[in-house]
């Protein structure tokens, strides 16, 4: 038999939901077609079949299962006059998120063995745990976060942990941005404004800056990156996401355009799978309400500079003959991991962003 385990699928959560079995029990299956669909904290992934033959469930619907556990098996196919005559074996088969259990909570294996199932899971324990210490430790009152909210919190808790981070803005004026924004939606149908072009003007940044993308390998080393894929911060009432804009440096507006726009609504309908949310090399956060005036990012672990765009303002400036005009101004931020990069270097990538936004329309080559 061929096991049928659960892969990684982020690097956040160490236990994923087996949502449903996508073939019935003895069901056929051919390699690599989906044969269950399991969930993380922010995504839903199938999990293709490892092997041709037919399925066996050792983990039912809604069950919580680890990295590496194994869920099901497929067994190769019996010919139709031996099919009827195939027995299963009564040895008991004890999943893996139920191995894990039974080691941390002490539970007597003679108990389990006493158990009248031939798979033992994890809510087939419920009667033989003795009371856990954190569960009943927890304050009077207190509400479990949601799956998102609870990556969130893995991922800025290690980030705090592990990456001495600091951080850096510059003022933008954006008059020539907003205006080469609204030449190009007209251009392309498609819209394109500050989080578009600015993804755009990011990916051009990978040969000028390449220690500002990749990652840090302990001790002394940088992993890079071939090429620019940026995170860009999502949260439409559903969790904060942090999809990821594939290649930027290698894309045209439009094509940057069709991307934010599908993966704004993936983000509504909640269907994001783990592909969409892993292997950026850089993030931007986007904190564009108006009355946000300078927005600090954490730096995501496997990075080492996060990018932050705060809101719009609009302030009294003079221009080149002395004249008082009306500048709209934006705050452009970067926290940035200070093993690897440094301030200067930090300031020019702002610098390099800052020039690429303020072109004159006529001038850009977007």
């Amino acid at each position: 038999m061929t096991e049928i385990r659960v892969p990684q699928l982020n690097a956040n959560d160490v236990t994923y939901t087996l949502v449903e079995w996508l073939v019935e029990p003895g069901g056929p299956v051919a390699a690599g077609d989906p044969v269950a669909t399991v969930e993380t904290s922010k995504a839903a992934e199938e999990l293709p079949s490892p092997a041709d033959g037919v399925v066996q469930h050792l983990l039912a619907a809604g069950a919580e299962c680890a990295v590496g556990a194994v869920i099901g098996r497929v067994a190769p196919a019996l010919p139709a006059h031996t099919a009827a005559a195939a027995t299963v074996q009564d040895e008991q088969i004890i999943t893996e998120p139920a191995r894990r259990l039974i080691a941390e909570r002490g539970i007597d294996p003679a108990l389990v063995r006493a158990l009248d199932t031939r798979v033992v899971r994890t809510a087939d324990l419920a009667a033989l745990l003795p009371p856990d210490p954190v569960a009943s430790s927890a304050p009077a009152g207190a509400q479990a976060l949601p799956p998102v909210q609870q990556a969130v919190v893995a991922v800025v808790t290690e980030s705090h942990r592990s990456i001495p981070a600091a951080f850096v803005a510059v003022k933008v004026h954006l008059d020539n941005a907003i205006r080469r924004g609204q030449l190009l939606t007209r251009e392309h149908k498609r819209m394109i404004g500050m989080p578009e072009l600015l993804i755009a003007a990011i990916g051009a940044q990978l040969a000028r800056h390449p220690g500002c993308f990749g990652a840090f390998e302990p001790p002394h080393h940088v992993r890079p990156a071939a090429t620019a894929d940026v995170g860009v911060t999502m949260d439409v009432g559903r969790g904060l996401h942090v999809p990821v804009v594939r290649d930027a440096a290698a894309a045209g507006i439009r094509e940057i355009a069709e991307r934010l726009m599908a993966l704004r609504m993936t983000a509504l309908r909640g269907t994001f799978r783990a592909g969409d949310l892993t292997g950026a090399t850089i993030m931007l956060a986007l904190h564009t309400d108006d009355d946000v005036t300078v927005a600090v990012p954490i730096v995501q672990p496997g990075t080492v500079c996060a990018l932050s765009l705060a809101g719009r303002t609009t302030e009294l400036d003079l221009d080149d003959a002395g004249t008082v005009v009306r500048r709209t101004v934006v705050q452009l931020g970067v926290a940035y991991d200070h093993r690897v990069v440094n301030g200067r270097e930090a300031v020019e990538l702002l610098r390099d962003l800052r020039d690429a936004l303020q072109q004159p329309p006529e001038g850009a080559a977007v």
